[in-house]
């Protein structure tokens, strides 16, 4: 009889999840509203969580795919929302309170903005009446309207940190792309695939098999209620990393020109 419950929040939402038996479905559903609409949000627990976050913060300077990944991340979106992972910063964890915590639910965490699933042995009427009780206390307006993607910087097109004695090099290419919407949403995630998204990708074939780089490379569409982000990320040889950053170029244009996916590559991708 177990309730295995998570949190997450992501550059578009905060994500709450609950999963029980079917018979404590009843329950579970009050547990859910009591941390959406009633959370306690103590001063100590606040404490806690954001010293647990600052110290991990510290930990990531270390890690040089973290490292690279923020930096990427800063450059294509500089001060907008997207240009800071959700685990935030030192400087904003370090300023933050419980109050803004709490002013920030108020006005954010509200039912017009709100979207409940239900997957299980349940009918709809049952979920709808669970849903009308335990939540019917819960009121607010929508948030304003996101921050749109606009006047974003310019970044040079090559950008190095230097860790001296680094026996690899963690890069990313890439480029603030398109949103969830877009029309050409299924084509990109076909070319993704063939490009960077699975073993048998171009880039992995190039860089792991063919050079011997790396242990593995990818490419992946972030796509987002506003534009997201599209990148290649590989950790390469030291020695090799002019090389493979033109081999990966190479392969990004050769997808848009002089090699079009072959009708093998487009099954394989699709499969």
């Amino acid at each position: 009889d177990e309730v295995v419950g998570m949190v997450v929040a992501d550059p578009d939402a905060t994500l709450l999840t609950v999963t029980v038996l079917s018979r404590f479905l009843d329950p579970a559903v009050s547990l859910l509203s009591d941390i959406v609409v009633r959370p306690s949000l103590r001063e100590e627990d606040f404490a806690r969580v954001r010293q647990l976050r600052l110290h991990r913060l510290m930990q990531l300077r270390d890690v040089p795919g973290a490292v690279a990944d923020r930096a990427f991340m800063r450059l294509l979106y500089g001060t907008h929302p997207y240009g800071h992972t959700p685990l935030g910063s030192e400087t904003s964890l370090a300023s933050l309170t419980v109050d803004d915590v709490r002013t920030y639910h108020a006005s954010n965490i509200t039912p017009e903005d709100a979207t409940l699933i239900v997957a299980g042995d349940c009918s709809h009427a049952d979920v709808e009446a669970l849903a009308a009780r335990a939540f019917a206390d819960w009121n607010g307006a929508a948030p304003g309207p996101v921050a749109p993607v606009a006047d974003l910087p310019s970044p040079p097109r090559l950008n190095i940190i230097p860790r001296q004695g680094a026996p690899q090099s963690e890069l990313r290419i890439g480029h603030v792309s398109v949103a969830r919407n877009t029309p050409d949403y299924h084509a990109l995630v076909a070319a993704n695939m063939v490009l960077g998204g699975q073993f048998v990708s171009r880039i992995n074939l190039n860089l792991r098999e063919h050079k011997g780089f790396t242990y593995g490379a990818r490419t992946s569409f972030d796509f987002r209620r506003l534009p997201g982000p599209f990148a290649l990320q590989v950790s390469v040889q030291t020695g090799a990393t002019a090389e493979a950053i033109r081999e990966s170029i190479d392969e990004i244009a050769g997808l848009r020109g002089v090699r079009p996916v072959s009708a093998e590559e487009l099954s394989t991708g699709v499969a």
